[in-house]
């Protein structure tokens, strides 16, 4: 029985509103680009953390970073950073007090990286990352080698001229021809070939495999013993193992009690926590700017059932006369208001879908729409026809029919 009453309500509802097709259309336009926006713009921000998350991992998930400055760093005064710059540098003291003495870790490697031209004859690879390293580092950051070896503890101890190649160096330098055991030439000194690392794609739109990996201690050379060095270090205990790295390194750097950290322990977390910090404000910015569409789309719909109130006057006359319940009308009025907002909510989710497939096509971002934005959406459309619709329609219920068949 209440089903069948609220067919019919809807049935007339639908009724009405294809009777003023080109009415009811520019009345959603305000729900339509409200909800667009809230789609379109969560659609992005969580296709486009997923793939930021993706790429921070290539940097460890359980590996800390020592350096002398932060990665994430907020407003700060001069002062601030001019302190900062001043710092002592990291260098290989601290690597050997980790190693020594770390015992909730236990692979360190300096890493000191640089960019550099590579050749071979008269072929170049520009910009490439030379990184120098240890035996560990392909352990501490998950990467191993798809042919021939990684550095070994003689290549470090004996200073050795040997090179890991990443994939796009291999292209540049040997199109057609396996690397290993050929020489390569870096900054004017000549290199072995000794393996290739695996492929590892794009990180925040560079490519990950522009790189070359050789003995720390062989970069030592180019970059001379005094310049500031990183130091990975594999944490598999989290928040222990980073107090244990700040313990030792305040106690090689000779730091007094209360004295501050004149070094910084970085993390691939501490970047994402930086930018879902930073996207949540967008975010909330955008959720406010659709949020007033929104509502203007909501009183546009209510101006516009107010007219259609004022168009049917007779025609709610005719039906009171003939029966109609005041919650007939009430019903009636509302649901309509209700199916216009769903309507345009519907194309509003259409279009926001569509832009962000577009966006994920061209930006090589992963195409992704929370199933919760889209009921989100529905539940903002549904809200704004109940709150918006409500006076009008109870406006339409309580007419006097004779009043209203009196009206011309």
């Amino acid at each position: 029985m209440f089903s069948g009453f609220l067919l019919e309500i809807l049935r007339s509802s639908v009724e009405s509103i294809k009777a003023n097709k080109l009415r009811s259309f520019l009345t959603t336009l305000g729900i339509v680009i409200g909800v667009m926006t809230v789609i379109g713009v969560m659609s992005v921000i969580s296709g486009f953390k997923q793939y930021m998350a993706t790429s921070f991992s290539q940097l460890g998930a359980n590996v800390l970073y020592v350096s002398k400055y932060p990665w994430v760093m907020g407003p700060m005064s001069r002062e601030e950073w001019k302190k900062i710059h001043q710092r002592d540098n990291i260098g290989l003291r601290e690597t050997e007090a980790l190693e020594e003495y770390g015992a909730s870790f236990k692979y360190v490697s300096p890493s000191i990286l640089r960019n550099m031209k590579m050749e071979r004859g008269d072929k170049e690879a520009e910009e490439v990352k030379i990184e120098g390293a240890s035996e560990d580092f392909s352990r501490i950051i998950n990467q191993d080698v798809s042919l021939g070896r990684f550095l070994s503890k003689d290549d470090i101890n004996y200073k050795r001229h040997v090179c890991v190649l990443g994939q796009d160096v291999v292209e540049a330098l040997f199109p057609e021809e396996n690397p290993i055991g050929k020489k390569v030439k870096i900054q004017g000194r000549q290199f072995n070939v000794i393996g290739i690392l695996e492929e590892r794609g794009e990180m925040m739109g560079q490519s990950m495999d522009n790189t070359a990996m050789i003995p720390y201690t062989t970069m030592t050379a180019f970059t001379g013993k005094r310049s500031t060095i990183n130091i990975a270090v594999y944490a598999e205990e989290g928040e222990e193992t980073e107090e244990e790295i700040r313990w030792i390194l305040r106690g090689v750097r000779d730091l007094k009690p209360g004295e501050e950290d004149d070094f910084s322990i970085n993390s691939s977390e501490a970047l994402i926590s930086q930018f879902n910090q930073l996207t949540s404000t967008f975010l909330m910015i955008s959720i406010a700017i659709a949020a007033i569409s929104l509502v203007v789309g909501g009183i546009g719909i209510m101006n516009i059932m107010l007219v259609s109130v004022s168009e049917r006057t007779r025609e709610i006359g005719v039906r009171k006369a003939i029966g109609a319940k005041s919650s007939e009308i009430l019903g009636q009025f509302l649901m309509e208001s209700v199916v216009i907002c769903l309507v345009g909510g519907f194309l509003g989710i259409l279009l926001g879908a569509s832009i962000t497939k577009l966006i994920s096509l061209n930006g090589n971002i992963p195409f992704h729409i929370p199933i919760w934005s889209i009921f989100l959406g529905f539940g903002f459309c549904f809200s704004i026809g109940v709150f918006f619709g409500y006076y009008p329609a109870r406006k339409a219920s309580k007419l006097s029919p004779v009043e209203a068949l009196r009206y011309e």
